[in-house]
């Protein structure tokens, strides 16, 4: 189960990020707008909930992470080197083979997702200006596929 809340936590980390990150991009898009003659003026507004959701989900990573150490370190038969590795099973034995399968099985799938993702920005013209979100969120895409496809990995393969 904390290996679902901390994927959850992450992915959340990273999207509410990249939401900041476009309320600046989007500020920046309207001045080159303007700049080069497509707008007259605009009006800027800048959204909260973002960086309340960042703050919250760090806040919430320490404390789970600072859970999860005291369990491991009162556990006398774990690796306290492993608890670096949040994903890592201290529990299982085969902790470190599924882990190792899981961990090529996702590098192998950013691998491949961020050769399409990547290349599908060439098909979009002049994407600064016109289409800001989607290098934006498909770059965060690539991070977030990869957890997912870890999480899966490492949940299918503990279940073998």
């Amino acid at each position: 189960m904390s290996m679902y809340i901390t994927v959850f936590l992450r992915i959340m980390l990273l999207l509410s990020l990249a939401v900041m990150v476009f309320d600046y991009l989007r500020v920046e898009q309207l001045y080159i707008q303007m700049d080069r003659g497509f707008i007259d003026g605009f009006e800027v507004f800048i959204t909260r909930w973002p960086g309340f959701i960042f703050i919250i989900i760090v806040i919430l990573f320490v404390i789970i992470n600072t859970i999860q150490f005291i369990l491991v370190r009162k556990n006398k038969h774990s690796i306290l080197n492993a608890f670096l590795a949040v994903e890592y099973d201290v529990s299982d034995e085969r902790a470190v083979q599924i882990t190792h399968k899981a961990v090529s099985n996702a590098f192998v799938f950013i691998l491949v997702y961020s050769f399409f993702i990547v290349g599908s920005y060439m098909f979009i013209p002049n994407y600064f200006v016109d289409y800001i979100w989607y290098p934006l969120f498909t770059t965060v895409s690539i991070p977030v596929v990869g957890l997912l496809t870890y999480l899966i990995s490492f949940k299918v393969l503990q279940h073998k």
